[in-house]
């Protein structure tokens, strides 16, 4: 009964975690809003009449902000039914913690664990990794810090990631025996905490056309709803010229994604700059995704695995060299909600999700 009591005030209650999410909207909202187009007030009208029923409960109130609206206005170039829109704040709190179970996926949410929950996916070549300062080759088997120094030289260049909590790129490292020497790579394996350490991916052109110095992805969403799984909303995230990830806050532009594979006609940046081109030369309404059906099968096939702790989920995909779908990393809960280039992320099910949300049933 304690344990029970302990989850369910941890998923629900526990104000710790409502007041981070709340906040993480507010500062989001905040770096954006000076950047948005107001809306007019009969818009706002039918947005308040539209939420009035989901915005009475004490966090529904705290996380809903008119003002995402604005910002979302700015972004809506596709003819979307504004109201559609999910305040950021609303989905990370109301949303996000309704469908996935914050403390299952506080645990599980580990890059070391993929060869385990993934392990018949394409995904990038594991050399070694490290965990709580252990090193692990590839299957598991415990190795010695030399020995992990030597397979990363034998690869001759590898990236390496924290394992759990990297957020917006952060903590990634690349080693390359042409330009750096063994002590770098002595120092990066030296580093506290756990990581992953992988061999560097060979993405296919309809990619790296955008930028060959990072690996772009598609972040593809995925909803368990009514017993059955949907794709939800798909977008391309490229780094800026010369960028070494493709993080929105690092240069990183990002693009919606038609269900064909082909490009939506715009792309935006963190600061909701319009772009139609890369700039790198790409013009995003003549490029494809190659094999973009495949990864809509993969991450749907995915997604039933993660069904006790995640029903909704972002799913990071990139092409490989040989145009097949390989696996970056999954988002077990607290994904990009990525509205600003792909559309409102549950389209026509806006409803439909909002009503069982509020009734709080699955």
């Amino acid at each position: 009964m304690k344990n029970s009591f302990r989850h369910f005030y941890f998923t629900h209650i526990d104000p710790r975690r409502i007041v981070s999410r709340i906040n993480d909207g507010k500062r989001d909202l905040n770096s954006a809003i000076a950047r948005g187009t107001p809306i007019l007030e009969d818009q706002r009208n039918v947005i308040l009449d539209f939420w009035k029923p989901y915005t009475r409960t004490f966090i529904e109130k705290k996380s809903f902000d008119i003002r995402w609206f604005d910002v979302y206005n700015k972004t809506n170039l596709f003819g979307n039914d504004l109201k559609l829109y999910i305040p950021d704040g609303y989905y990370y709190s109301v949303i996000d913690t309704f469908f996935n179970d914050p403390l299952r996926c506080k645990y599980m949410d580990d890059k070391n664990l993929y060869d385990l929950y993934f392990h018949d996916v394409n995904q990038a070549k594991m050399i070694c990794r490290k965990e709580k300062g252990l090193f692990l080759d590839g299957e598991y088997r415990v190795i010695t810090m030399q020995d992990a120094v030597n397979l990363c030289s034998k690869c001759g260049q590898v990236i390496i990631k924290p394992s759990v909590e990297s957020w917006a790129g952060a903590g990634i490292k690349k080693w390359n025996a042409e330009n750096d020497n063994i002590s770098v790579l002595v120092d990066a394996l030296s580093t506290p905490g756990s990581f992953v350490i992988q061999e560097i991916i060979k993405q296919h052109s309809c990619l790296s056309q955008f930028n060959a110095t990072c690996v772009n992805t598609m972040r593809l969403v995925t909803l368990f709803f009514e017993g059955e799984v949907h794709v939800v909303t798909a977008v391309a995230i490229m780094g800026g010229k010369g960028a070494f990830t493709n993080h929105l806050h690092r240069g990183g532009l990002i693009c919606g994604i038609h269900s064909d594979g082909s490009l939506f006609h715009t792309a935006f940046d963190g600061n909701l700059n319009m772009y139609k081109q890369h700039p790198n030369g790409p013009i995003f309404s003549d490029c494809k995704i190659l094999n973009f059906n495949k990864c809509v099968d993969l991450v749907k096939s995915l997604s039933p695995r993660l069904f006790g702790m995640s029903k909704l989920t972002a799913w990071d995909i990139t092409i490989d060299e040989t145009g097949e779908p390989l696996l970056i990393e999954a988002n077990f809960e607290y994904g990009g909600i990525v509205q600003k280039a792909g559309g409102p992320i549950f389209g026509e099910m806006t409803e439909s999700i909002l009503k069982t949300v509020h009734k709080g049933k699955v």
